[in-house]
């Protein structure tokens, strides 16, 4: 059924950060929103994720309203620009993170998602020595695993050289297309937004009559 979001609004003091935001997103489409930096896109992704209090609207997800649910129930994967990892924990600690219990782990699994991810190998690496494309993969390994109905993607990539951006960016698509997972991937590069995006929206575009904001 995919996600849906009517007339979303969203308000920090007097500052009117989302006006009127609509926005469809069928089942297994990704969706590539193009906008400057500091225009609200990544409040819209903190908005859904449950993580961003709205001021009015309709966020639904699978025919489900997102404040009906908890975060956990939503089923919401999400990438930062900058990584979040546990320093103390090896790469697979990390990857394993996404399982509540040791029981849940499934290493064929794990094993087939890090080799098609070009992580074989790096199992037992610490953090601390991936370079910042390995370490993005990690993170989007570990929100695969825990099967999300949507992945959110908050410009993941902006701080990587342009040729590894564009690399991993067809690894991105390539790995949610392969299982179905829709997708916001946010970005303010039009080239990223392409490779990525089944569809790409420019930010203007999502608030109707709102031309002159940011």
């Amino acid at each position: 059924m995919g996600l849906v979001i009517d007339q979303l609004n969203v308000r920090f003091d007097e500052h009117h950060v989302i006006h009127d935001l609509q926005l469809e997103l069928a089942s297994e489409e990704i969706v590539a929103i193009l906008g400057p930096s500091g225009c609200g896109k990544t409040t819209l992704l903190r908005t859904i994720a449950g993580l961003q209090t709205q001021e009015t609207g309709i966020i639904q997800l699978n025919g489900v309203r997102i404040e009906q649910q908890s975060c956990e129930l939503r089923g919401i994967g999400m990438l930062f620009q900058r990584p979040v990892l546990f320093p103390f924990k090896d790469v697979l600690g990390n990857i394993l993170f996404a399982y509540k219990r040791k029981r849940d782990w499934n290493m064929d699994e794990v094993n087939a998602i890090m080799n098609e991810m070009g992580l074989e190998g790096k199992e037992h690496q610490t953090i601390e020595t991936l370079s910042g494309g390995e370490a993005q993969r990690v993170v989007l390994i570990r929100a695969l695993l825990t099967n999300p109905n949507l992945m959110l993607l908050d410009e993941p990539l902006s701080a990587l050289d342009v040729d590894l951006r564009r690399k991993i960016a067809h690894e991105i698509r390539s790995i949610l297309k392969s299982r179905g997972i829709p997708a916001i991937h946010v970005t303010h590069d039009p080239a990223e937004a392409e490779i990525i995006g089944d569809r790409v929206v420019h930010w203007n575009e999502l608030q109707p009559g709102d031309d002159d904001e940011e």
